[in-house]
């Protein structure tokens, strides 16, 4: 039975202030009775929600139907019964797009691609996105396990997928809001000292051979300007102004996907790290020894595809083999079959001779020469070998040339990389460094060896050992760059630029354990100042801590005046 609608809200299509609303109808089901709503959509169609429980939830449903109307941001419920799948893959082509237009990273993007194949989807895809509420994505939440900082980062992902779909009309709010989330807790950073770096460098120079690849000097370069691993990494020989002892930061290579990837620098913000002189000195005499190795690496690179090229023409070869060996089998099997009929029709005359006792003799001679041109022909099972042979080579070459083709799609790679003159390089690949490599060949090793020989020096000196390193990881080297900045009295703003941050404020936040020794410093000058203004001249701040309360102050003096000794206000 239809429910009575009020008279200011008669039926209408919808014009300028007109309502929205037509009518709540009740009809029973299975599970009891529920409500319809009847509606105008923005457009003057009519549209229809039911599976209302009560009358209530169905009036409100109206009402903030009507509200967003009055807004002007009225939507269509019927947009948001798209399943969130399809919101979040067109989501994730928005961003690809954007990508295109520096509007994003490619980092950044295969994050997003993996959470929402891994996360979002398998535990809301199938949902429409109209029907998720706040209270769905607390339990989502829940269920998410992880560090603090990757599970704030899958909210994240929802929540644009969600802004996404209230840009659409799909839905009125975005309920990835007001959310209850594990706090970051943020690691205490360590950071190394001037010797503990030289220390390093010495190590990585001794492991694997790593002062030919010149891995102490990139170490020094981590330690003292401060750059980030994509930036190292992308580090390219028209980077590097030896002249003005400057490094351009304008280029990165980042890992997407297990593929290193051309990018710019973190917030697109490109800088000039300046270098110390003996930095300088030491990248000078690693670059030129890079302009040898670039030619002879090139050279390598060049041959090794020339081999591969050649695997593809021997395998062409060996194809038109097979056709022309099957094709002589054909022909020796007619030669055969001619032979042998020739040679069955000659014993047969000679049979005939001999009934008839005439002379045979130049038949044995022509059938002699038909079985001599018999037997030089291959027989039926060589060609058979013969073949298997052929076919099993095609075969291996066909496997080498499928791998091939992967290989030479790598060299390609390494090359095109090569040419750009990247200072650090893999000391197989001979292109861009990865971080896993130097980690596992270089850093690691080394840092176990600059332990045993620290604990070794300190057993030799009687002393107390440090404590070990254990491990290091290459961004650590970039925290310690701040602390030796810090240490050498480099105000923020310097090392704000030295390490590309967006704002000094960042760097004040990031590394706000370095500045803990300044409050000590900012204390002792207002103690300075502050009693430097006293009538006393002769104040020592060294003795502030001790000052006596002053009992002559009417403020403070509650007992009977003291004697005259008590008020002295500087200890003898």
């Amino acid at each position: 039975m239809a429910v009575e609608i009020p008279p200011d809200s008669i039926p209408c299509r919808p014009d300028h202030d007109a309502p929205v609303a037509i009518g709540i109808k009740k009809y029973e089901t299975k599970k009891g009775a529920r409500w319809k709503v009847r509606y105008y959509k923005a457009d003057g169609s009519e549209g229809a929600k039911s599976g209302f429980t009560t009358e209530a939830t169905a009036k409100a449903f109206l009402r903030e139907l009507e509200h967003g109307r009055a807004a002007g941001n009225f939507v269509d419920p019927a947009r948001g019964r798209v399943l969130l799948e399809v919101v979040a893959r067109q989501w994730l082509a928005d961003r690809s797009k954007g990508i295109e237009q520096n509007a994003g990273k490619l980092t950044t993007q295969s994050r997003n691609v993996g959470i929402v194949e891994n996360h979002i989807i398998p535990a809301l895809g199938k949902r429409q996105v109209g029907s998720i509420t706040q209270a769905d994505v607390d339990d989502w939440v829940r269920s998410l396990s992880g560090e603090a900082e990757t599970i704030r980062k899958n909210v994240s992902t929802l929540r644009g997928i969600m802004k996404l779909a209230v840009r659409s009309k799909r839905i009125t709010t975005n309920p990835v809001v007001d959310l209850t989330l594990p706090k970051v807790v943020r690691k205490r950073k360590r950071y190394l000292s001037f010797e503990q770096v030289a220390a390093l460098r010495s190590a990585v120079d001794r492991t694997n051979d790593g002062k030919r690849h010149g891995y102490g000097v990139m170490v020094a370069v981590l330690a003292y300007c401060g750059l980030r691993w994509s930036e190292i990494a992308g580090l390219r020989i028209r980077d590097v102004d030896l002249a003005n002892r400057r490094i351009h930061v304008d280029h990165t290579i980042v890992l997407v996907d297990g593929k290193q990837v051309s990018g710019v620098p973190k917030s697109y913000a490109q800088r000039e790290v300046p270098m110390s002189r003996f930095l300088a000195n030491d990248l000078r005499e690693h670059i030129e020894r890079r302009r040898i190795d670039l030619i002879e690496d090139e050279a390598t690179l060049r041959r090794r595809l020339d081999i591969i090229a050649q695997r593809a023409s021997k395998l062409d070869l060996d194809r038109i083999k097979l056709v022309e060996h099957d094709a002589r089998i054909a022909r020796d099997a007619d030669r055969r079959l001619t032979l042998q009929t020739v040679l069955g029709g000659l014993r047969a005359d000679r049979d005939a001779r001999i009934a008839a006792e005439v002379p045979y003799e130049a038949l044995d001679e022509s059938i002699a020469r038909k079985l001599r041109s018999l037997e030089r022909i291959p027989t039926e099972e060589w060609h058979a070998q013969r073949r298997v042979h052929i076919v099993a080579r095609i075969e291996r070459r066909e496997r080498q040339v499928a791998k091939s083709e992967r290989d030479a799609e790598i060299l390609r790679e390494h090359l095109e990389a090569l040419l750009q003159e990247p200072v650090f390089v893999g000391s197989r690949t001979r292109a861009w460094l990865r971080n896993a490599q130097f980690r596992r060949g270089w850093l690691t090793p080394a840092v176990k060896l600059m332990d045993a020989e620290a604990r070794q020096a300190a057993l030799d000196a009687e002393t107390d050992p440090p404590r070990p390193l254990t491990d290091i990881e290459p961004h650590e080297l970039r925290h310690t760059c701040a602390s030796l900045a810090v240490s050498a009295n480099a105000n923020v703003k310097a090392v704000q630029r030295m390490l590309g941050h967006q704002k000094a404020s960042v760097t004040l936040d990031v590394y706000a354990d370095l500045f803990d020794a300044d409050l000590d410093d900012v204390a002792d000058r207002l103690d300075e100042i502050v009693f430097a203004m006293s009538a006393n001249t002769n104040f020592n701040p060294s003795t502030s801590e001790v000052r006596p309360i002053a009992y002559d102050d009417p403020i403070w003096s509650t007992d009977p005046e003291p004697d005259a000794s008590e008020m002295r206000l500087i200890p003898e």
